[in-house]
């Protein structure tokens, strides 16, 4: 019994994987609304923990947040075969899924996707929250930065750093994408002949 996932079911699961990356973030969103909402304090270190439903606000967004850097920046140099299977499973069903110019396209993008957005969506994430709590982000050391009750001090110094690991993050998109979009047209050239 083969159980095949039609062309259709396999752009979806592509469109979910690339979307599933960004959930973390969106979902620290999402719980930073629901924590403001409850009329929970947000800032400074006299805040008090906020739970709602049971639910410590401002622990679970440091986890979703640190969840956003493991993603592939960090995975990369700390688990780097996860990392390299993941994306490789990617981009083979990328290519499997779509046909044609769509193929190269969405390849590319996707690889890039992969590479940069959950990093930027986290940084852009980070900076605001900051902004709000009138907390100062640098590479140089770990500052303290209460949230909901939360010191976010490491989690956020991580987003002074990531800009850093993206010197080796960039040329190594840039050549997945370049190899990928030439063996997919070059591909694609093949089977149709003009």
């Amino acid at each position: 019994m083969r159980f095949l996932l039609g062309r259709s079911q396999r752009q979806w699961l592509t469109a979910f994987l690339l979307t599933g990356l960004l959930l973390p973030i969106v979902l620290a969103f999402i719980l930073l609304v629901i924590g403001q909402a409850s009329g929970c304090q947000m800032t400074g270190s006299t805040a008090q923990m906020c739970l709602v439903q049971g639910v410590n606000i401002g622990e679970t967004i440091k986890i979703l947040v640190d969840w956003t850097w493991f993603m592939p920046a960090l995975s990369t140099f700390e688990i780097p075969l996860l990392t390299v299977g993941l994306f490789v499973g990617l981009v083979l069903l990328i290519y499997k899924s779509f046909q044609g110019w769509t193929r190269a396209l969405v390849g590319f993008l996707g690889i890039w996707h992969f590479c940069f957005a959950p990093i930027v969506a986290g940084i852009i994430f980070v900076l605001y929250v900051s902004g709000q709590a009138q907390c100062s982000l640098n590479e140089g050391g770990v500052g303290s930065c209460y949230i909901f009750g939360s010191d976010m001090g490491s989690t956020f110094h991580t987003a002074a750093i990531i800009p850093w690991l993206l010197i080796i993050l960039f040329p190594l998109c840039v050549t997945a994408s370049v190899v990928y979009a030439v063996v997919a047209l070059v591909n694609r050239n093949h089977r149709n002949p003009r």
